[in-house]
């Protein structure tokens, strides 16, 4: 086969090819030998040629460039359906001291372990060689210091991991600040956001059994007599019959008082007349009976005395 009379079609489905079944990003130089008469120039016409295919055909695939290469990856806005696909399968997942090590280490490098101690303020060591076998970090070398420690560096993998075409994306000083601001910026927006739905659902709680007793207050029959009770015209009436009994028992007990006022008054009216005048005759047979009675106690002593 000809090489030499390779056409741009062609070239592209050869480096589409490549793509798919390489394992690591390919470095344009590596696409450069694979393709005789074709330089950078050419290389990345065709990559660009091959992108704006899959946009225009909607593609699942794109073609991005990561650790100074180029790799086929499927597009960012299917990557939940991705995942769900492949959540049994086992990634990487940094812990937090983990993360902050391997920044210190990305910025700085290269670096050695004391460093790194002495800016996270705890012994990193252990973190340090965990980085080693996730291949995140290795060792780029051997410091000039005083015991010739160790010197720490990024990896390929780590470009691949995170995305970075090379440590130049790594985002400046400046622009951690301003990422780190908008960070913060959002997250209080979150929550201000998540504390006013909390506060529109209490105050919607809180109407909704306002609105249901309402009507219940309003039309319930049994409530209306107990807060009205002379709307009722039985209760009214047996109220006026006790009323009535009340006062008849109390018209009675005064006549009777009164009766009772009235007897000594009679009785007064009789002393007012004076004392009965006596019968002459009527006071000589009371007389006479006097002086009788002592003879007749006598003539029964003596007939005693005689028996």
């Amino acid at each position: 086969m000809n090489e030499s009379a390779i056409t741009p079609e062609k070239a592209r489905a050869i480096i589409e090819a490549i793509l798919l079944t390489a394992e690591d990003p390919v470095s344009p130089g590596r696409l450069v030998s694979l393709l005789d008469g074709f330089n950078g120039r050419d290389i990345r016409e065709a990559i660009d040629a091959l992108k704006a295919q899959y946009e225009q055909s909607d593609h699942g695939i794109t073609i991005i460039e990561v650790a100074n290469g180029f790799q086929l990856a499927t597009r960012q806005e299917l990557s939940p359906w991705i995942r769900k696909f492949h959540k049994e399968r086992g990634q990487i997942r940094l812990s937090q001291a983990a993360l902050e090590s391997l920044s210190i280490v990305a910025f700085k490098q290269p670096i050695t372990r004391i460093e790194v101690d002495s800016i996270r303020g705890v012994n990193s060591a252990g973190v340090l060689q965990t980085l080693m076998e996730l291949n995140m970090v290795r060792i780029v070398g051997r410091s000039d210091g005083i015991g010739k420690p160790m010197l720490f560096g990024t990896t390929r993998e780590f470009l691949i991991h995170f995305g970075l075409r090379s440590l130049t994306d790594l985002p400046k000083p400046k622009e951690l600040e301003e990422l780190l601001a908008t960070g913060e910026q959002k997250a209080k927006d979150r929550d201000q956001l998540a504390l006013g739905i909390e506060e529109s659902e209490e105050a919607d709680g809180q109407t909704a059994p306002d609105a249901e007793s309402a009507p219940a207050e309003e039309g319930d029959p049994d409530s209306t007599e107990e807060s009205d009770p002379e709307t009722d015209p039985e209760e009214a009436a047996v109220d006026e019959d006790e009323d009535d009994d009340e006062l008849d028992e109390g018209n009675s007990e005064k006549d009777q008082v009164e009766d009772r006022d009235e007897e000594p008054e009679e009785d007064g009216d009789e002393e007012e007349g004076g004392p009965k005048q006596r019968d002459p005759e009527e006071d000589s047979a009371i007389e006479d009976r006097v002086e009788d009675e002592p003879d007749s106690e006598e003539n029964d002593a003596d007939g005693d005395r005689g028996h």
